[in-house]
């Protein structure tokens, strides 16, 4: 029987693998309508993303387009594979007088589809977050504890009569335990340790890496292997029960810890399915906010604040703040990315063992990703928007929309303080008492000077002499940043003329790749 000439598009993107995406659930009723999902070979060449990046959206896509054909469709559904075209090229090939699309969270995908697109297009509110524009202030500064606390008392999660659970809205002084010599010789099993994947997954990732390894340069970053996390709703609930039951409790304590036995020791690994819709955050924090009353509330608290305050956070500083973000540069660097976070040689343990998550797992954890690597790009005066965009490439959670406001507002401090009150940063002392990476490296973490000395103490104390000479935009950067101004202030110029000397010689040996 032949298919009626389309007449209505509706478009599922990527990252709205949900099954209670609206245009499941009644919009395409007629005849002429077609759900349609497109994998757009254009849109993976955007970056050098790291290949499980890839494999995983894209099988995420395929099992979110086999669970809907399992479904009795009264609809018709159509998915294309690893298509030459981009998204406006594909619709426009079919003709129809319209397409709808729900609103990405990037308002950037919606404008390079609108570039090009000849069809008429419907954008549809995007359902998928829990916050909108009016929790944010009108102007910065912003703060996410403000923010937060507004998040808990609109969607009551560990709050009673208006009063949070505990007589404490932040219990962040008791999520700082530093790693001992258990957590590294018994490591936990962590959410990379166990394969989420089915007899079907296998067979799809099979497909998609045969099609990849075809597309992609043979020397891109990251192991071509398949990843171990759920791909679909029903796997994913039973990921979130087993966190819960599992691993939440020592969420808390260790959340800022970091070893080289294990990558993500007593994280969730739920970013990546929330950041595609595979996993709601609504779902998400129900689950943290019910887990029993044996595991702390310091845990259940320290985790919720990542889901209903940075997450939700972070999207809304992006949507108001992107256009300003596309040349921000505050300290004006611009050095170029150091070969080891390419997997690069280096001496340095903490960078090495780090990278070497990455590129095996295309993850590592909040904390190795702000005080290891994004400390080392800003103190080595790297460019902050190729530090964006390496960030973007290689982890299988980072879109635009989280990973520009957290790269370039937090970490890199290039948007001169929109929200964060002053860089990240920090000497080796913090890296030392947080991880057990310093512990046989070649690098001593107690020296600032001489050529065993720990990379980060000068570049460190070289950067705090830098920022004192910076115009700040904010009060609060002078105010944050005057103690060690301070300290720098008192160190006689000998000294300072040393640790200068030291950090530029540790910048030229990080780009030439003898770090």
């Amino acid at each position: 029987m032949t298919q009626p000439k389309v007449k209505r598009i509706f478009l599922i993107l990527g990252d709205q693998l949900s099954l209670s995406h609206p245009f499941l659930t009644g919009c395409a009723d007629q005849p002429t309508d077609l759900v349609l999902m497109i994998e757009s070979l254009p849109r993976a060449d955007h970056l050098p993303y790291h290949p499980q990046k890839l494999m995983f959206v894209f099988a995420c896509m395929r099992r979110f387009a086999h669970e809907v054909r399992r479904k009795k469709l009264n609809f018709r559904f159509e998915y294309v594979e690893f298509s030459p075209l981009n998204f406006s090229e594909a619709v426009d090939s079919l003709a129809a007088d319209e397409v709808h699309i729900v609103a990405p969270v990037e308002p950037n995908v919606m404008e390079r589809i609108m570039k090009s697109l000849q069809t008429k297009c419907v954008v549809h509110p995007n359902p998928f977050f829990l916050a909108d524009p009016s929790f944010l202030p009108a102007k910065p500064p912003y703060l996410l504890e403000n923010f937060y606390r507004a998040m808990r008392l609109k969607m009551n999660v560990l709050v009673k009569d208006g009063q949070p659970e505990g007589g404490r809205w932040n219990f962040d002084e008791e999520n700082r335990r530093p790693p001992d010599a258990e957590l590294s010789q018994h490591p936990p099993r962590d959410f990379l340790s166990e394969d989420w994947c089915d007899d079907l997954d296998r067979e799809i990732y099979a497909a998609v890496e045969k099609e990849l390894r075809k597309h992609l340069p043979k020397d891109r970053f990251g192991k071509f292997v398949r990843p171990p996390l759920p791909t679909h709703h029903a796997a994913a609930r039973e990921f979130l029960r087993k966190f819960v039951a599992d691993r939440l409790a020592l969420f808390g304590p260790y959340e800022d810890a970091m070893i080289s036995e294990s990558a993500g020791l007593f994280h969730s690994g739920f970013s990546p399915l929330m950041n595609l819709q595979v996993l709601s955050a609504k779902e998400v924090v129900d689950a943290i906010s019910e887990a029993p009353a044996s595991v702390p509330l310091a845990s259940k608290e320290g985790f919720i604040r990542q889901v209903i305050g940075w997450r939700e956070f972070v999207r809304l500083i992006y949507l108001r703040h992107r256009e300003d973000y596309k040349g921000t540069n505050f300290f004006g660097f611009s050095g170029a990315l150091p070969p080891l976070f390419w997997g690069g040689k280096t001496e340095m343990n903490c960078l090495h063992q780090v990278v070497r998550q990455v590129e095996t797992h295309g993850y590592s954890h909040h904390i190795t990703r702000l005080m290891v690597l994004g400390n080392f790009a800003l103190l080595s005066h790297t460019d902050p928007h190729e530090v964006n965009r390496w960030f973007w490439a290689v982890y299988l959670d980072a879109f635009e929309w989280v990973v520009t406001p957290n790269v370039l507002g937090m970490s890199q401090f290039a948007d001169g303080g929109v929200f964060a009150t002053k860089p990240y940063v920090s000497g080796a002392n913090y890296i030392n008492k947080m991880s057990r990476f310093c512990k046989g490296c070649r690098y001593d973490p107690k020296k600032t000077l001489g050529d065993d000395a720990c990379p980060f103490n000068a570049l460190y104390w070289d950067f705090i002499g830098h920022t004192q000479k910076t115009q700040a935009k904010r009060a609060s950067f002078a105010r944050r940043m005057g103690m060690m101004w301070s300290v720098w202030t008192k160190k006689s110029d000998d000294e300072k003329e040393k640790i200068q000397q030291r950090a530029e010689h540790v910048r030229e040996l990080a780009r030439k790749g003898k770090l």
